[in-house]
């Protein structure tokens, strides 16, 4: 078979589709040339209308080579909202930590109170033990 008038991704068989056409294939519109150079950065020369052919095999391959990237682009999407999602709660999960905690009250229970008695007179000392052993309120 000679070449020029192959299919422009096989060089096998007799193209059966044209790669500028605009076709539809399951409610989608294809533009193989277009498909291809979205999956594979390929940029076809496209000369006279005998050379710019694919054949049906080589249409299916394309396809599932875009199907495949379309999947990969969505789950990597997914995964990058997923971990957004999981990083704003991870922070609004750390400010109400932090909001919860009261320095000072917490500061009370950590710093020991020694009160000296034997340096105040007895009046002092009576009160200081009287203050103590009456509840708060």
């Amino acid at each position: 078979m000679d070449v020029m008038y192959a299919c422009r991704c096989c060089l096998r068989c007799p193209p059966d589709k044209n790669l500028t056409t605009p076709y539809t294939h399951l409610g989608r519109t294809e533009i193989y040339a277009d498909m291809i150079k979205e999956c594979f950065d390929i940029h076809l020369a496209l000369g006279g209308s005998d050379s710019c052919g694919i054949c049906s095999a080589c249409v299916g391959r394309l396809r599932g080579a875009s199907d495949f990237k379309l999947q990969v682009q969505n789950s990597q999407l997914l995964l990058q909202e997923a971990l957004l999602v999981k990083e704003e709660s991870t922070v609004k999960s750390e400010l109400a930590d932090d909001a919860d905690e009261d320095p000072v009250s917490d500061a009370l229970y950590e710093v020991p109170i020694k009160l000296e008695l034997d340096t105040l007179d007895e009046d002092e000392t009576g009160k200081v033990l009287a203050a103590q052993t009456q509840p708060f309120g």
